[in-house]
């Protein structure tokens, strides 16, 4: 058994989607038989959203009670910590208790590298998992303390590699997947008629989260610049296709819904850990692209969005950010380069919907499981 520090991005930002990213590996660690403490810090001002009123303030309430009560009706209880830099106070443990167990911890494991302080270095060893390649190691996500860790892991599977562009700052990046613990999913909703053509493909998206960057004078976006590439697919396919947005403005809303999408504010589906789990467990499946960054440098990404549909028994059709690398696809898990690929997979998940949907429980499992991936990692790091 290890002691593990876990540290993300949950109390500030409590929507169901971000959440996730960071609460399958407090479960999953805890699933497994480890001692894990969740620690989360302000970073900077203003950093906590309360999505029920809208508002943003330095007040980690909401965020913190909303995490304790997910984590409770999972079954586990691991202490969480969160420290304010603008009032200085430590919520959750004393300074003595926090400091003790990151004396004794066997691990820190700082998620998207959204948090630092300098007590970190009291931990035997820290490793830093990159979520969002190219923009780390670029430099614009998770500057503080970047040079004070023993292992680097990175969605970006395919770093390192000649096909894929993403510069390594002379780190030697460990791939490493999002993990999933598949029994969050495998009893929501309905299993899927495989002849009812009613459910949509959908997937929930922010259209462009904090905007593109410029690197050796070349410019990387974000999602809006691939999703316009694929505007015209609804008039290719007779499946319905939602998209659950956030930053979108209402010209752009327009225009998609006159191309025939669905769309809906993402707010609908996210506020609720729940609501976001029956809303994937309604899909047929999922259709998405990836941040143009992550496809322009074949960087290997997939998506902590994705491996829950995946579990779910919901086929992807995804656009391919070079993931088709490492990762079986044509079954369950369907890779696209253009509109028309595009179109193509939807058409052939339709048309053997039983077969993909068990592939897709069967990736979930076999790749992404959290007993997989978990132990890897703490096999690399200790």
């Amino acid at each position: 058994m290890a002691r593990v520090v876990v540290c993300g991005y949950m109390v500030r930002y409590p929507l169901a989607g971000m959440l996730l990213a960071y609460l399958q590996y407090v479960l999953g660690l805890v699933r497994l038989g480890h001692e894990v403490l969740y620690f989360e810090e302000s970073g900077w001002d203003r950093s906590c959203y309360n999505p029920v009123d809208n508002t943003s303030t330095d007040d980690p309430d909401y965020g913190l009670t909303n995490l304790r009560n997910i984590l409770s009706s999972f079954g586990a209880n691991p202490p969480v910590a969160y420290f304010s830099r603008q009032s200085e106070r430590l919520y959750g443990l004393s300074w003595d208790e926090l400091r003790d167990f990151f004396r004794h911890a066997d691990l820190l494991l700082n998620i998207g590298g959204v948090c630092w302080t300098p007590d970190f270095l009291l931990c035997k060893r820290r490793a830093l998992v990159d979520m969002d390649p190219f923009f780390t190691q670029i430099g614009r996500m998770g500057v503080e303390g970047f040079d004070h860790y023993d292992t680097y892991f990175s969605y970006g599977v395919n770093i390192g590699r000649p096909a894929c562009s993403i510069p390594t700052r002379g780190i030697q990046w460990h791939p490493i997947v999002p993990p999933v613990v598949c029994d969050l999913w495998s009893n929501q909703g309905t299993p899927v008629d495989p002849s009812d053509g009613t459910r949509p493909f959908t997937t929930i998206a922010n259209w462009s989260a904090y905007g593109g960057a410029t690197y050796n004078g070349e410019q990387y976006g974000q999602k809006d610049v691939e999703f316009e590439r694929m505007e015209s697919l609804p008039g290719r396919v007779s499946q319905k296709l939602e998209l659950a947005l956030s930053g979108a403005g209402t010209d752009t809303v327009s225009r998609l819904r006159n191309a025939g999408w669905s769309i809906r504010n993402s707010l609908d589906v996210t506020l609720k850990l729940s609501d976001y789990q029956s809303y994937i467990a309604d899909s047929r499946g999922e259709f998405s692209v990836a941040k143009n960054a992550y496809v322009k440098t074949r960087s290997g990404w997939f998506s902590d969005r994705t491996v829950c549909y995946l579990a779910s028994g919901r086929p992807v059709v995804l656009q391919d950010s070079g993931f088709s690398d490492w990762l079986p696809t044509g079954k369950g898990v369907l890779a696209f380069r253009s509109v028309e690929e595009a179109a193509h997979c939807i058409d052939e998940v339709n048309a053997n919907y039983a077969t993909h949907a068990q592939e897709a429980k069967n990736i979930a499992d076999s790749i992404f499981g959290h007993q997989h991936v978990l132990t890897a990692l703490l096999r690399t790091t200790l």
